[in-house]
């Protein structure tokens, strides 16, 4: 009986716990500690096509005290120095983003979260894009 009662506990517990369309199922970190970290992106992908950054970088840290910092450089030049405050939303399948300074909030929608990967979607000028970034 023993037995039967925690195989139905874990089987409701992974499926509780699935919030991100790619996963993962179940984590015993919480998602405030999964998504803190320095991320890089590693891939972009615009209207489900394979986005070149060859030219291009993009590091965010996010912070544990929720702010972030976030720096891009194109063909080596710094195009993006941001820094500002995060949170998730209510239900935590969004990172809601406010740059210091502005009262503009900017939502991605969480694809997958993971203490090592991190992909978020969004929607730019008709575009669905969705940035994958590495943990390091």
């Amino acid at each position: 009986m023993k037995k039967l009662f925690f195989i139905a506990f874990l089987s409701l517990l992974a499926v509780s716990c699935g919030k991100y369309e790619e996963g993962p199922g179940i984590s015993l970190l919480s998602k405030k500690n999964r998504i803190t970290n320095v991320w890089s992106l590693s891939s972009r992908m615009t209207n489900s096509q394979t986005t070149n950054l060859s030219n291009s970088t993009w590091k965010v840290e996010i912070n544990d005290d929720e702010t972030y910092n976030s720096q891009a450089t194109y063909l080596g030049i710094p195009f993006l120095n941001e820094s500002g405050i995060w949170k998730f939303s209510t239900d935590k399948s969004q990172l809601l983003t406010t740059p210091s300074g502005s009262s503009n909030t900017d939502s991605w929608e969480i694809i997958r979260l993971t203490k090592d990967e991190l992909k978020l979607k969004y929607i730019s000028g008709g575009d669905t894009i969705v940035d994958t970034f590495t943990g390091q």
